[in-house]
This record gives C-alpha cells, structure tokens and sequence, in this order.
C-alpha cells in the first residue's frame, strides 16, 4: 500500500500480526504531526475489535508516548484514556484500542452542560498531574522548562524580523525575560496539549476521555493550561472556572504570571511565520485580569515542587 493517507505496508503488516487481520481503515489523523489509522478486526480475527495504529512523527514523540501508556494512563482510570496493545520501535508505530466519544472541538454543548464538561477535564487533568514520580534527572529537567520556553520565543521574534511591530517584539521579550524570574511553580506530570481535540466526550454516562499523550512529560502543571486558555477559556470564562473547580484548586499567584507570560508566547511561533498579531488568539489582555481568583478546596496538600 502507498500514499500518503495510507497505511505503509510494513506497519500494517506488523499491526496484524498482533490483533489479525483488519478492515474498515480510515486515516484519523488531525493537525498534530503524528499519523493515526483506526482500524476494525476481522470476523477471523474476533469481529469488530476497534484500535488506532499511530505512527509517532519522531523517536521522542515516539517514547513520551510509550512512556506515558506504561506509567501514567493508569492512573486515569478505565476509558479515560486509550490502552496500548503494542509497539513497534522499529516503525515508531503504536497499537491502541480506540475509544468513543466526540471531541470537544465538535461538541453541540452549551451552558451549563459545557460546563459540566470543563469541569470534567478539569479533574482528569488533575489526575494525570499527580500521576508518576519524579526522579531527581526529572525534577531537574522540569524545572528548567520554562526557561527553555523563553529561549525559544526569543529566538522566534529575532527569527520573524519585520513581521512583528517593535510593540509586539518589547511585548513578548519582556514576558520571555519574565519567565525566568518566577519562582518555584508545581511540577507534575503533563499532557503537553490539552485542548478541544485532545479530550473526548461521550455523554454523561460515560467518562472524559484524554488521547494524544505524544508530548507527555515532567514539567511545570501550568503549561497545560495554556491551549484552553488561548482557545474557548479566552471568551467563555466560565468554563475556565468550572475547569479550575473540577482540578481543585486554584491557581498559585507565581502560576498566573506564568500562564499570562506562556499565553503571549504561544502565539509567537504563528507570528514567525506571518500569521496573526501577538495575543490576538488569547485575549491576553482580559486573560490576565480573569484568571480564577476565589478558593477551592484541593484534592490533596499542594505542593509547589512536587
């Protein structure tokens, strides 16, 4: 088989030696760069079992992933999140079971029920943030990151020149050089792109779901509040405090300078490339004044290190 929406040979070929053969291929894959093929068993090989077939984009997308179904998933619970079946460091390929559900993007919900969605996400979110353990190689690697994040913007605005007014370049250097004065903000174990595609709903019978765990790692928690806030937070600010009522508990004070400063600097990388004027996809303005105030109660004693 060839294309490039199609299944390469070898990785089909591997895929069914492990579940049997399969129909019913369609190509799953969204904007995220890796590639995703859901499949159907055969009735030879008991009928109608549903699995992915996920190419990773690289070698370390491919073991964040890996790693993340081996010593994180667990901690969701059951149909919280795909279970891997195998993988295949050969082809960078994973086989997971498929699950149900609608993403957020596509959901008709409104009012209270959307709400009651974010805040949903918001206590899976919180699960996967306490799940795993934090060696002393990966404390020290996570609590770097957000230095390493205002590396890269910087280098983003000298790299998009004249794209940018002088007003935008001061805007987002000065958050970069922000970043690297906070203090010590909560560590845990992040999705890495918790959005609207990412989580998956399949009514109020069934649990949120949470897929994609290619970007998976230690890190500051913060940075996977940062799509959210960038998408339906910016103008619904009401699911971004069901979201923080469903994580249990509120933001801390060096957290919401760096959720502001990481909001500028998401959109640095579009700007780069010519598109859209700094902030005008999170509303950075009203974000800063509209970040979750009131308290609530936690799920366990917070930590600021983890």
């Amino acid at each position: 088989m060839t294309g490039a929406t199609t299944l390469p040979d070898p990785v089909r070929a591997w895929a069914e030696s492990v579940i049997g053969p399969f129909t019913c291929l369609s190509d799953a894959s969204t904007a995220h760069s890796s590639r995703v093929w859901e499949v159907t068993t055969r009735p030879e090989s008991g009928g109608g079992r549903r699995f992915c077939v996920k190419l990773a984009a690289s070698p370390l997308a491919f073991t964040r992933e890996t790693f993340a179904h081996r010593h994180a998933v667990s901690y969701l619970g059951p149909g919280r999140a795909p279970r891997l079946t195998a993988t295949s460091a050969q082809h960078l390929a994973l086989l997971m079971t498929s699950l149900p559900g609608t993403p957020l993007s596509d959901l008709r919900a409104t009012g209270a029920a959307l709400e009651t969605v974010h805040r949903k996400a918001g206590a899976l979110v919180a699960q996967l943030h306490q799940a795993g353990k934090l060696t002393p190689a990966a404390r020290e690697e996570a609590a770097q990151a957000l230095r390493r994040t205002a590396d890269s913007a910087e280098r983003s605005v000298h790299a998009a020149g004249d794209q940018m007014t002088p007003a935008e370049r001061e805007f987002v250097l000065a958050r970069a050089a922000e970043l690297r004065t906070l203090g010590r903000v909560p560590l845990g174990y992040i999705h890495g792109h918790v959005d609207e595609h990412t989580l998956r709903w399949s009514g109020t019978r069934e649990p949120l779901a949470l897929i994609a765990f290619e970007r998976a790692r230690f890190a500051p928690v913060v940075q996977d509040f940062v799509p959210l806030a960038c998408g339906p937070w910016a103008g619904q600010p009401r699911l971004r405090t069901a979201f923080f009522t469903g994580y249990g508990r509120r933001l801390l004070p060096e957290e919401k300078r760096a959720l502001f400063c990481l909001t500028a600097l998401h959109t640095v990388g579009g700007r780069a490339a010519g598109a859209g004027a700094v902030g005008g996809g999170c509303r950075m303005t009203q974000l800063e004044h509209s970040l979750p105030e009131r308290q609530l109660t936690p799920r366990r004693a917070e930590s600021t290190t983890r």
